[in-house]
């Protein structure tokens, strides 16, 4: 497995036995943001190919990979990264230094397959991800069209905040 942090699954609750660097918390200062958020970018520019195509294969959300696409204040527990954003360092993820254009197609993948076959495409463990992640990019303001659409679109699910 390329997750070799992950040891076992059951009953799509994925375990974790170890955490993050940060161990579900995030790094303070805003140098550390910084440094975060253009690990996060790094990740997402890797990672987003392999994620939309298995998107585009499977139909629904397999992989260990809800954190770099769904970022909150918050560091996933799994997340090798420990990543995460602020108010501060969100709106560095959209711009031609980012990975936004590969970032927009997953978020529309996921809404895609969201309203055509509902909120079982992502496993029961992401929800409270998905709910925070909807909380906190519905506060920021200024947000591009495409990313307002995103959370609109998610938002007609109830997602629980656990």
């Amino acid at each position: 497995s390329s997750f070799p942090w992950l040891e076992s699954s059951r009953m799509g609750q994925y375990l974790c036995p170890t955490t993050s660097p940060q161990g579900g918390r995030r790094a303070m200062g805003k140098e550390a943001d910084k440094r975060m958020l253009k690990l996060l970018i790094q990740q997402q520019r890797d990672k987003f190919p392999g994620i939309l195509e298995e998107l585009e294969r499977n139909g629904c959300k397999r992989g260990h990979w809800i954190w770099w696409c769904c970022p909150t204040e918050m560091a996933g527990a799994c997340d090798e990264l420990g990543s995460y954003v602020t108010k501060d360092t969100a709106f560095g993820l959209f711009g031609e230094d980012a990975a936004e254009e590969e970032w927009r197609k997953v978020l529309e993948k996921i809404c895609d397959l969201l309203e055509a076959k509902g909120m079982t495409v992502l496993p029961r463990i992401d929800h409270g991800r998905i709910h925070y992640f909807l909380k906190f990019w519905k506060s920021l303001d200024n947000l591009p069209e495409w990313m307002e659409t995103v959370l609109q679109r998610m938002s007609k699910f109830d997602w629980p905040p656990r």
